[in-house]
């Protein structure tokens, strides 16, 4: 029996629909998105006026490439000066660390690395950080925020950056890899992180984005928070008007009184179901209400034709990197098969692989010192933790002065001092 013209056209529109939406199911959550965006603060000095951070969250057990090399290579390439973990890195029902461990391997120690923990964290530790996981993570060149900060040191102007974990709710009649959070209310963080303080520019990092009038009640200049997966989907313009109070903050950037909060849609799902929502790393630059930034980046998502370019001109960017990787493999192919020397072509692709080679800082560092005695142009400056002695040192130095008042005062005992790391610029 014929079908009739009608009856054709309909069932090839159906498959081609079916195709496209497995087609962006699959890319939803294999395709990595790079989002620049710049963030206006009040009163950030100037020294510290187009600081970059990468912020990315919920990665669980995904892989993007061998040994999440993938990933590492995208994230080393917008140069960050800081690597911004917003909670659940690992996978509790997987009891999977790898895929993190992996990433921090791939990535290499000279960008420093700060997270605070998410649900998926506490879950593998019963509820608490596993020592082991905290032990991976420092040896790593990681920082852990869990409702402690570090502050940042530039030039004698300083930036606070707190981490803030809820409690998990324990439930005796739910396995612990199902426990949710605690609800915040707004005196938990104060409980949990104590005064705001008022002589720097404060971010808080969380895994817990429901809590954002908390926050800015708390007094957090600015948040970066993950943990909602973009709303796992997303449907095109009508999304946010369908989103209920539980899953309002799921991307972008929101505001409340004197407070911003950028929500990253994360990496990974524990549901692996994503759609219209590719996993996404936030590249997330801090800049002055005047700063000349502003021109050059995005600064409201709101405009469609500034959304669109910077979509275009990264799009531009990746596939010429990628042309330029190839040519640099098959130049290295025929030198190799010719026993010639490298081509300049090769030799740049050697050095871009060595970007994403595992090396401490002070490798880095000798690496940096050698280039520039060469000449080949400036040294970055590399940022390390101090260690807790000089930290103590340097507290019991200006404690000596009576008239000295800082806001490290409060801070006497080795378990306070424990709960701050003090990041430091040092020049090559």
């Amino acid at each position: 029996m014929l079908l009739p013209n009608w009856l054709w056209i309909v069932l090839l529109l159906s498959a081609f629909a079916a195709c496209m939406i497995y087609m962006e199911f699959n890319r939803s959550k294999y395709v990595l998105s790079t989002t620049h965006k710049a963030v206006t603060v009040n009163g950030l000095p100037r020294v510290l006026d187009g600081m970059k951070f990468v912020v990315i969250s919920d990665l669980h057990s995904m892989s993007f490439g061998s040994k999440n090399a993938e990933l590492a290579r995208k994230v080393r390439r917008e140069r960050p000066d800081y690597i911004l973990f917003a909670g659940n890195m690992g996978d509790a029902k997987a009891a999977d660390l790898d895929a993190f461990y992996d990433f921090l391997d791939s990535v290499g120690r000279d960008i420093p690395v700060v997270m605070v923990p998410g649900k998926e964290d506490l879950r593998l530790g019963n509820g608490t950080l596993h020592k082991n996981f905290v032990k991976s993570v420092s040896e790593a060149g990681g920082v852990i925020l869990n409702n402690s900060r570090a502050e940042i040191n530039v030039d004698g102007e300083k930036l606070y950056i707190y981490g803030y974990c809820p409690s998990l709710k324990e439930d005796p009649a739910k396995p612990v890899k199902d426990w949710k959070f605690q609800k915040v209310r707004n005196n938990d963080v104060f409980d949990a992180l104590g005064e705001c303080p008022q002589d720097a520019t404060v971010i808080l990092l969380t895994g817990y984005p429901k809590a954002f009038e908390a926050y800015s009640r708390w007094g957090a200049s600015l948040v970066f928070a993950g943990g909602t997966h973009g709303g796992y989907y997303r449907l095109p313009f009508i999304d946010r008007l369908i989103r209920s109070n539980k899953i309002a903050y799921t991307s972008g950037e929101y505001r409340m009184a004197r407070s911003k909060m950028y929500v990253t849609r994360g990496l990974g799902s524990p549901s692996k179901i994503r759609f219209n929502n590719p996993p996404e790393i936030s590249v997330i630059s801090i800049a002055r209400p005047n700063s000349p930034l502003l021109n050059t980046m995005p600064v409201s998502t709101d405009n469609a034709y500034d959304v669109f370019m910077y979509w275009a001109r990264s799009e531009g960017r990746a596939i010429r990197e990628l042309l330029n990787e190839r040519t640099d493999a098959l130049h290295d192919w025929w030198d190799n098969l010719r026993h010639k020397e490298q081509s300049v072509y090769a030799k740049r692709g050697t050095e871009n692989k060595e970007k994403t080679v595992y090396m401490s800082p002070q490798e880095r560092a000798r690496v940096n010192a050698r280039r520039a005695m060469k000449g080949n142009g400036p040294v970055r400056r590399v940022s390390r933790v101090k260690t807790r002695a000089e930290y103590i040192s340097e507290l019991q130095a200006e404690m000596g002065n009576a008239d000295a008042v800082h806001s490290y005062d409060k801070f006497k005992t080795a378990e306070e001092i424990d709960k701050i790391k003090v990041f430091s610029d040092i020049k090559i």
